[in-house]
C-alpha cells in the first residue's frame, strides 16, 4: 500500500495519548478520559486497515500472477518479524538481565513475554507488571496476526466481508458480555472490532472503491453521533451503549477514511496538524517510543537524573515545575533512544524486507 505521511501523525497521536496516561497521576486533568485505552485502540484500528489492505491487494495479485498462498503468507510472517520482534526481544531480554536491579518479577512469567501472551498472564494475575504492562497490546497484535491472514487469503472472496463483520459483532459481543470482568479488554477477542472496523475500510477501498466517498458521507453521520456519546460518558464515566474501545475505534475509522480520501487535495482539513513534520517523525519512531517509554523514565531518570543531576538546578525547577521538569527530560530521552533505536537497529532490519516481497519481483506477469 502506498505511503501515506499522515497516518504518522496519526500514530504520534496515539503513542502521546499513552504516555499521558502512564506520565500524568490519575487524577490529573488531561487523564479525565480514558487516554491509555483510546490510543491503543487508535493503534488497532489502524492495524487492522493497513494489514487487511496489504493482505487483500496481495491476494488479487497472488491470483492473477499464479503465485501459491503459502508464498504470501510466508513472506507476510517474515516481513511482520522483521519490522517487530528486532527491539521487542531486544527490550525484555534487557529488562529480564537487569531484574532485579530495575526490581521488576519479570523472570517468572518471562515465557509469557517470549511468546506474546502476556495478555492472559495480566488478565490471570489481575495486575499489571511494573516496567513492561503495555507491551500486553502487542501481545494481541501478534496473536491476530495469526488468524487473520489465514482467513483473509484462504477464504472464497464473497465470504471476506461477512467474515469483517463476524468479527466485528464478536468484539463488540464480548465487551458487553465481560463488561462486569475486571481486565477483561484485554483480552484479544475483546479487541475484535477495532481491527474489524479497519479491515472494513480496506475491504471498501479494495473491491468498492467507486463507493468509498459515498460511505465516508454516511460515516459521518454516524461519527458525529458517536462522538456526542463519547463525550457524554467521559463525563459521566458510564459507557452504558457501546464500550470506550467500539466508541474510539468508529471515530477512527472515520478518521482514517478522511485521510485516506483528502490527504492528496487541497481539501484536508486540519492540514497543520496532519502535516506537521514534528508528528510525522514521531509518528515513523512510535513503535521505540511505545516500547520504551515506561522504562526510560524508571531505569534512567529516576535513578540517575533525578538523583545526580537534577539537585544541582534551582530549587525553582526541583519544586516548582518537578512535574514538568521530569516529564521533559523524559520526553527528550525517550525520543533521542527511540531514534537511535529506528536507525542503528530497526532500520537495519528492515531493509531485509526487500528480499521478501508479498510478490517475488521474479513472478511472470
Amino acid at each position: 500500500m502506498q505511503y501515506i505521511k499522515q497516518l504518522d501523525s496519526v500514530r504520534a497521536i496515539a503513542v502521546i495519548l499513552v504516555i499521558i496516561s502512564h506520565w500524568l497521576p490519575n487524577q490529573n486533568i488531561l487523564n479525565r478520559i480514558p487516554n491509555g485505552q483510546i490510543g491503543v485502540d487508535i493503534f488497532f484500528v489502524l492495524s487492522g486497515f493497513l494489514i487487511s489492505k496489504i493482505l487483500l491487494d496481495s491476494r488479487d495479485k497472488a491470483r492473477v500472477q499464479n503465485v501459491s498462498t503459502f508464498t504470501v503468507l510466508k513472506n507476510f510472517y517474515i516481513r511482520r518479524s522483521l519490522r517487530i520482534f528486532p527491539i521487542y526481544y531486544l527490550t525484555i531480554i534487557v529488562v529480564y538481565l537487569v531484574a532485579m536491579y530495575a526490581n521488576t518479577p519479570i523472570k517468572d512469567p518471562f515465557v509469557y513475554y517470549a511468546t506474546y501472551t502476556a495478555n492472559f498472564y495480566f488478565f490471570e494475575q489481575q495486575s499489571w507488571e511494573v516496567l513492561l504492562p503495555h507491551v500486553w497490546s502487542l501481545a494481541v497484535e501478534e496473536q491476530y496476526y495469526l488468524v487473520w491472514p489465514w482467513l483473509v487469503l484462504l477464504l472464497n472472496r464473497k465470504y471476506v466481508f461477512p467474515m469483517i463483520l463476524v468479527f466485528i459483532a464478536i468484539g463488540i459481543g464480548s465487551q458487553l458480555l465481560l463488561s462486569g470482568f475486571r481486565m477483561s479488554r484485554i483480552l484479544t477477542f475483546t479487541c475484535f472490532d477495532a481491527f474489524g472496523l479497519g479491515s472494513l475500510l480496506a475491504w471498501g477501498i479494495t473491491y468498492k472503491k467507486e463507493k468509498v466517498f459515498l460511505y465516508f458521507k454516511r460515516l459521518s453521520v454516524v461519527a458525529i453521533l458517536v462522538f456526542f456519546y463519547f463525550i457524554y460518558s467521559a463525563t459521566v464515566k458510564q459507557w452504558n451503549v457501546l464500550s470506550v474501545r467500539t466508541t474510539v475505534s468508529i471515530i477512527t475509522l472515520w478518521l482514517i477514511s478522511y485521510i485516506y480520501i483528502y490527504h492528496q487535495t487541497d481539501k484536508l482539513k486540519g492540514a497543520f496538524i496532519l502535516n506537521n513534520r514534528i508528528l510525522i517523525f514521531i509518528g515513523k519512531i512510535s513503535y521505540g517510543i511505545y516500547l520504551y517509554h515506561n522504562i526510560i523514565p524508571s531505569m534512567i531518570t529516576k535513578k540517575y537524573i533525578d538523583v545526580y543531576f537534577n539537585p544541582l538546578l534551582p530549587d525553582f525547577f526541583n519544586v516548582k515545575y518537578k512535574m514538568l521538569l521530569l516529564i521533559a527530560e523524559n520526553s527528550i530521552l525517550v525520543i533521542v533512544i527511540s531514534w537511535l533505536s529506528f536507525v542503528l537497529i530497526e532500520k537495519q532490519f528492515l531493509k531485509l524486507k526487500n528480499r521478501f516481497n508479498y510478490i517475488p519481483k521474479n513472478t511472470p506477469q
